[in-house]
């Protein structure tokens, strides 16, 4: 008895440490494919405008639990197939069972170790990813603010809302050659040329900027009348320019940088929009019915005028009728919590994936689990992409929906392992 406990207990252990080995191996791969990705993201964000390398890579190591959430259950599956493989290939599988010890005790472990990485991941994805991405934002704010003229280039044209700015040479806050294109006003429009201007930080809060300009000269052109302009000149002027939406892809938090108290908070406060939304849609469809019912009535004493209107309003009440109890931003954030968990606990419902494979005596086992895995691997990407986009579209709850990939994966891993021992 105590043979057996302490021959299973080997066994554990030792495919313990070749997961433990081969997830590191996967996780390594997996993460140097994003990290790469996001240095050269950044690097035409911002590398290319003067900034310090040292800023950008801190950038990048505040952006990394972002990428954990795929990189790790992506090498949970890979280091449980390249696992499986190798013991397939080199016969153990064999040997294991051969010695009375039956096959289940090979995973164990690997589901063992498994669920710990589910929850590692879910810690990942509610504690770190909106710790780092609060710090991201305050660097990349650090980062306009020590270098003002981030999104001024010499020689040449950003756009800043309803602005167009085109420019010479740029050496520090002084622009030179400065011509400005001002369509904030929809019936006016300005050209404003000056020889020299200085951009100075305000609000690093809200990225507004100012632009101050010597000696401008002012042409205004009404849209409507092409041919009246005016021109005018100053000794100096004022612009403020609105850099949020220039930076607002690199440091607004979305709903997947959220935890999960902040996500539940925010699908509550959505759904009581939701049920105020509900509420006035039923008083507006008793309303067209009441009308409805009174034309109805009238109509045979009515005039031409007044069947129409009742065909008006029968079209409204069965347009009315059809209309989804749907509110897009409540199933945003309802999608993006069940897709924080559901994620999360792929790591271990992707690793039934690989148990197949362990009735089969294969050549090279690690390099065709992890192929096998690579494979499976980008199959649930799109999957789980397809599933999130059909669960923020749609009316239903999004569990629905995000937790079919892992119920396919999970299903369709034991029904091929049952087949294949018969």
């Amino acid at each position: 008895m105590r043979s057996g406990i302490g021959s299973k207990r080997r066994l554990y252990t030792y495919v313990g440490k070749e997961y433990i080995f081969s997830f590191i191996v996967a996780f390594l791969f997996f993460f140097f494919i994003f990290f790469v990705n996001q240095i050269l993201v950044l690097a035409q964000k911002i590398l290319l405008k003067n900034v310090r390398v040292s800023d950008v890579l801190l950038l990048v190591v505040f952006s990394i639990p972002q990428f954990l959430m795929y990189t790790m259950p992506f090498s949970s599956l890979a280091s449980a197939s390249m696992v499986i493989g190798n013991l397939s290939s080199q016969n153990e599988i064999l040997a294991i069972r051969s010695s009375g010890i039956h096959i289940r005790n090979v995973f164990i472990p690997i589901i063992a170790i498994s669920v710990v990485l589910s929850f590692a991941t879910l810690m990942i994805a509610d504690r770190m990813i909106p710790y780092t991405t609060q710090r991201y934002k305050e660097k990349y704010a650090q980062i306009l603010q020590s270098v003002p003229t981030l999104q001024l280039e010499s020689y040449s044209s950003t756009r800043f809302g309803k602005r167009v700015i085109s420019n010479g040479v740029v050496e520090g806050n002084e622009i030179n050659d400065v011509l400005v294109f001002d369509d904030t006003n929809t019936k006016d429009s300005r050209v404003i040329s000056a020889s020299k201007g200085r951009i100075t930080l305000i609000d690093i809060n809200r990225f507004l900027y100012r632009l101050d300009l010597e000696d401008p000269r002012v042409m205004v052109t009404d849209s409507s009348a092409l041919d009246d302009y005016s021109l005018g000149s100053s000794d100096s002027m004022t612009l403020f320019l609105d850099l949020s939406a220039n930076a607002s892809g690199l440091v607004s938090i979305t709903p997947s940088q959220m935890s999960i108290g902040q996500l539940k908070e925010a699908v509550v406060e959505r759904q009581a929009e939701q049920i105020s939304i509900k509420d006035q849609w039923q008083h507006n469809v008793s309303k067209d019915a009441t009308e409805l019912a009174i034309s109805l009535k009238n109509l045979e004493k009515g005039t031409e005028s007044d069947v129409t209107g009742a065909l008006d309003r029968a079209e409204m009440l069965l347009r009315s009728k059809t209309s989804e109890d749907y509110s897009f931003y409540y199933q945003y954030y309802r999608s993006e919590l069940q897709k924080k968990v559901a994620l999360s606990l792929a790591c271990t419902f992707l690793v039934f994936m690989a148990f197949p494979i362990s009735f089969f005596h294969v050549k090279s086992g690690r390099l065709i689990g992890f192929g096998m895995s690579m494979f499976v691997a980008v199959v649930y990407w799109f999957f789980i992409y397809y599933m999130h986009v059909k669960a923020i579209s749609s009316a239903l709850h999004p569990a629905i929906f995000l937790w079919v990939p892992n119920l396919v994966v999970f299903v369709l891993g034991l029904y091929l392992l049952l087949r294949v021992r018969k």
